[in-house]
């Protein structure tokens, strides 16, 4: 055609990857043929093409077809079809892909991809152990490269039933969706949420990033549905593994529950749920506590944080910050000091209560051993780890992870878990847990832990605490292999470990417990039993689209049985004195110098004075149940009385009025239920004065502002304590209309003309301060009329003539009020209102992400 011949070329090979992405263009230039020759695309021709096209065989590969010089030098309109063959198929244990994109997170310091045709360390080590089939590999990395799923449980407090009936009911066409959704980015269909009965939980089928920027109509509803029951305590956000310690230890509201390492808190707070599931007033307190512990003083106080949006709840809490394997018991009393030492300690203002004690005495020890009894009857051993579970959290894992880590932590761990047992009561329940797929810091460790405790522990199995999960075996054989400079060394026994050839520094991190337990028949024909780590559990993400972990359930059956022969000079020498201690928590009782008890006061809570106490009754018209249990709960942690905190029993009977309680650095605890006025920060400092007879006052009202007004101001978590104890002097209760004034602007003086009459009236009768609201029925006017879907609120009634809600929150929650507002304003008006028209558009922040 146009004088040009065109030459027929045979029927064309299976398209190959270039010329997908070529788009099958036939009239390529030779500027982009040259450029695919450089790049090795295109490798050759089929041997029918190539007698036609001129090209030549390579001089390293005869049967390799590369251009010639005649492919770059046609001219006109000729046009040359280059059929390239299908590359040959790869082994199974290569991989076609070039780069493997990670989730995106905040860390920005590694890249997000990885060499498709390379094995990372995490695989090549996790190859060696066999902790999967081979055929499984292929779903668990796949798995273990994508983002997490948004995961979250309801709450089962008793306080909160109404809450989560209210929220299911509203997400009910979210949480069982009638219509497919479609990821937006990859156009893949979403699954729908997942019900996760054994923590009662759900799981969605997206991540936290495609939840909170999609477009799509439902997945915005649903997150806004999130962020508004998550403001309240409704529900928590945590990821599935992190839920299961607290769901098989099985906790009941008379029990005294240990956290080992408790920050950032969704076990804490799971276990307080637990404690208080059936604590619906003052006639169902639960008689335990939960004690959470962290390391990190900034961690403790994050906790802090994290646990005060449950409200009432946390009476039943104590927040420490201890080094976790020295976490004392306080069930031990203070050790008796010498003469010089007593002098000093009486001169520094030290407490003279427990510093003329014996040390253990055979009443307070096991079967007169010498370990003393444990005090815990749950214990959480969430132990430090490495961390390769949360490789969908933490993707930055994939190029910085090294088996060294775990080998570095082992002994940490052990001597964590080991102090663990110690502080548990017989009959008690433990739970060492890990978010790690490795064995050196799970099955060894609980297997050394069995062998050193000599029978006094054993693993139990929980499966079927949690029948729904799905679970694996744990493991009983394993390999110790190091991967330094990138040279992968297998070491069969410890003693392979120590030898010249291995250096100083890599042969101080192997220990004799890293290795599998022995087991089976020896050649002299006796049978070893090693411990059933089969009960074990190990958590895989591709079963069940979770992160990795691994738990182990133990029972302590017996005491611990110490040394052979326990004598007074092995614990005097364990405790002797004129040695500098580290701090609270680090010497041999968590205390200073030679286990010498802390100064008086500092990180302790010491009960109100009665003074005190006795004005605030007078103030508030306290019933009979004053006297009693609530104003033994009253204590305050410095001698300006700046707040009064209410701790439950168990708290009291656990951490505080037990003979060794003054090692116990307490970070936080109880219920804030009294402030003082002008104390708090950014506020006007008021003018206290203490009347004619101290601190009772003149009549008897103990201190008061210039205004007259009560200098302690009730605040929003004391009101739903102080509500069961006080009469009706401060106390009563107004119409939905008038509520709704109230917390449709929370901090604004409303005047008492716009209440109505009756509520006028009663406020008219009482003098300016705080006052106890609680919303009455429709129709009703009683005590007994009370409408129990609206806890009872703290109400500023000023002196001016006019109610306001001053709703005070603690740093990081400054948008828990106005959700707490806009929950009770929902239940008030019906579903038929939407969360936005009360202010709740909060978005998700980088600290609402999910916890473990």
């Amino acid at each position: 055609v146009g004088g040009h011949s065109r030459r027929r070329l045979p029927s064309p090979a299976p398209e190959s990857s270039f010329e997908r992405r070529m788009g099958k263009r036939k009239n390529r230039s030779k500027a982009m043929l040259r450029a695919a020759k450089r790049r090795g695309h295109v490798a050759g021709k089929s041997a029918a093409a190539a007698d036609g096209a001129g090209a030549s065989p390579s001089i390293a590969n005869p049967n390799k077809k590369v251009f010639g010089d005649d492919d770059d030098a046609g001219t006109g309109d000729a046009q040359h079809t280059v059929n390239v063959p299908p590359p040959p198929a790869a082994p199974s244990h290569h991989r076609l892909a070039e780069k493997i994109v990670l989730p995106s997170t905040t860390a920005p310091w590694f890249s997000r991809t990885l060499d498709g045709n390379k094995a990372t360390h995490f695989e090549e080590y996790y190859r060696r152990q066999a902790i999967l089939p081979d055929e499984e590999w292929g779903s668990f990395l796949s798995h273990l490269r994508k983002p997490l799923p948004v995961t979250f449980r309801m709450s089962n407090m008793a306080s909160h039933a109404n809450g989560v009936a209210e929220a299911l009911a509203e997400g009910k066409h979210l949480l069982r969706p009638r219509q497919q959704l479609y990821n937006e980015v990859t156009g893949r269909p979403i699954p729908p949420p997942k019900e996760l009965r054994w923590c009662n939980g759900w799981q969605l089928g997206c991540d936290k990033m495609a939840l909170k920027y999609s477009r799509t109509r439902e997945l915005r509803e649903f997150q806004r549905w999130l962020v508004k029951y998550n403001s309240t305590g409704v529900l928590t956000r945590q990821a599935v593994d992190s839920m299961v310690p607290a769901a098989i230890l099985g906790v009941e509201p008379h029990h005294l529950v240990l956290d080992m390492c408790a920050s950032p808190g969704s076990k804490t707070t799971q276990c307080i749920e637990q404690l208080n599931a059936n604590n619906t007033g003052a006639g169902s307190i639960p008689t335990g506590c939960v004690v959470a512990n962290d390391i990190n003083p900034r961690r403790a106080y994050f906790l802090v944080r994290r646990c005060a949006a449950l409200g009432a709840a946390t009476g039943s809490l104590m927040v420490t910050n201890h080094h976790a394997q020295w976490f004392p018991n306080p069930g031990v009393p203070i050790r008796t000091l010498p003469e010089g030492i007593q002098s000093a300690c009486a001169g520094g203002g030290l407490d003279a209560r427990t510093s003329s004690r014996d040390p253990a005495p055979a009443a307070t020890r096991e079967d007169s051993g010498r370990y003393p009894q444990g005090a815990c009857d749950r214990i959480i051993c969430d132990v430090p780890c490495s961390g390769d579970g949360t490789l969908r959290k933490n993707p930055q894992i994939w190029s910085e992870w090294r088996p060294e880590f775990a080998m570095g932590l082992h002994q940490l761990q052990l001597r964590i878990a080991q102090r663990g047992a110690a502080l548990l009561k017989v009959g008690g329940y433990m739970v060492y847990s890990t978010c790690s797929f490795n064995p050196v810091e799970n099955e060894a460790v609980v297997a050394e832990l069995v062998r050193r405790c000599g029978g006094a522990l054993e693993i139990m199995d929980a499966s079927d605490r949690v029948a729904d999960l799905k679970r694996r075996p744990g493991m009983k054989h394993w390999r110790v292999v190091t991967m330094v400079d990138d040279e992968t060394v297998e070491y069969p026994t410890y003693e392979d470990s120590q030898k010249e050839s291995v250096s100083v520094g890599l042969r101080r991190k192997f220990e004799r417990s890293m290795w599998p337990p022995k087991s089976g028949v020896t050649k002299l024909g006796k049978r070893i039993k090693g411990p059933p780590l089969e009960r074990c559990m190990r958590l895989m993400p591709h079963p069940q689209d979770m992160g990795g972990f691994f738990a182990a359930l133990l029972k302590k059956v017996a005491p611990l049985p110490g040394p052979k022969d326990p004598t007074r000079a092995g614990v005097e020498r364990a405790m002797k004195t004129g040695e500098e201690g580290t701090g609270a928590g680090e010497g041999p009782f968590g205390s200073g110098t030679g286990g010498a008890p802390r100064r008086r006061g500092e990180h302790t809570y010491a009960p109100a004075s009665t003074s005190l106490v006795e004005s605030l009754r007078r103030e508030w018209g306290g019933t009979g149940t004053w006297g009693g249990e609530f104003a033994a709960g009253l204590h305050v942690r410095s001698d300006t009385n700046r707040a009064l905190t209410y701790l439950s029993p168990g708290v009291r009977a656990a951490c505080v009025d037990q003979p060794g309680a003054a090692r116990i650095k307490c970070v936080w605890s109880g219920v804030r239920v009294f402030e003082k006025r002008g104390t708090a920060l950014g506020e006007r400092r008021e003018v206290i004065t203490e009347g004619a007879k101290g601190a009772e006052g003149a009549d008897g009202r103990g201190p008061v502002t210039a205004d007259g007004v009560s200098a302690y101001r009730l605040t929003q978590e004391g009101a739903a304590v102080l509500a069961d104890h006080v009469g009706d002097d401060r106390k009563f209760a107004i119409p939905a209309r008038d509520l709704k004034q109230l917390l449709k602007e929370p901090g604004k003086e409303i005047p008492l003309k716009s209440f109505t009459p009756a509520v006028a009236n009663a406020a008219r009768s009482v003098r300016p301060g705080s006052v106890i609201v609680e919303l009455r029925k429709a129709g009703g006017g009683g005590a007994a009329e009370i409408d129990d879907s609206c806890p009872p609120l703290a109400v500023e009634l000023t002196a001016g003539g006019g109610l306001k809600v001053d709703w005070r929150y603690r740093k990081g929650l400054e948008g828990a009020p106005k959700a707490a507002a806009a929950a009770i304003l929902r239940r008030l008006d019906g579903p038929s209102r939407g969360y936005d028209d009360y202010g709740g558009d909060e978005e998700w922040g980088e600290d609402d992400d999910q916890f473990y």
